[in-house]
Order: structure tokens, then sequence, then C-alpha cells
């Protein structure tokens, strides 16, 4: 009688755990990019609009923050890298008329808008 090898049980993955960890490094590397924008127009820009509440996918309790995360590409402008292109126009209707909304590439490129000069 020979020894066969009995093949090994493929082990099952846990999903919750791989998006859970994927999520935590989504987290690290945007704290250290928002570290990196403190001080310049972009981390302003962010500080001012991370908080705002979108209505997105009927869910409740939706941040800015939850669907984009800030890059380093220029500091005059912010520029978010968003989980969803279905966002875009939640993010244009939160921020308003104070701030223009675009999209560059796989960029969302944020700026202040400029307020046209009236004569009086």
């Amino acid at each position: 009688m020979t020894d066969k090898k009995v093949p090994q049980a493929i082990p099952v993955t846990d999903k919750s755990a791989n998006i859970k960890k994927t999520e935590e490094v989504f987290e690290k590397k945007k704290a250290s990019v928002e570290a990196l924008l403190e001080g310049t127009e972009a981390g302003a820009i962010w500080n001012e609009i991370k908080d705002k509440t979108i209505e997105i996918f009927a869910l409740p309790n939706q941040t800015i923050a939850l669907h984009a995360a800030p890059a380093l590409v220029e500091p005059s402008k912010l520029y978010l890298l968003t989980r969803s292109s279905s966002v875009l126009p939640a993010i244009e209707t939160a921020v308003g008329k104070n701030y223009t909304v675009e999209l560059a590439d796989k960029y969302t490129v944020v700026g202040r808008a400029v307020v046209p000069l009236t004569r009086k």
C-alpha cells in the first residue's frame, strides 16, 4: 500500500477582516497626508469641509471625510481621492457656492470660489 498525500483544505479567508485592514491602512494614510497639508491652503480647505454632511446612497450621517481623502498634489488647491465618482455631486451640494469642485483625472479638485468685484 502506498502513502497517498491527501490535499489540504484551502483556508477560508475572512472578508470582513480584509476590509477592516484596508480601512485601517486608508485611515493611517489619510492621517499622514493631513499632517503634511497642515499650514497650506489645501489643509485649510480640508479642515473646513471634511465634516460637512452629504446626502449619498440614502445613508444617514455621511460626511465628506468618509467618502474622500486628501492627496498631496498642489498646496493652493485641495485634491481629493474619492472612493466613488458618484460622490462628486454630493460634495458640490455640500460645499455650496464658497468653493469650486471639478473632476480632473483621478482627483476631485476643490478650490475657493473667486468672489466677483462689485462697484459701489
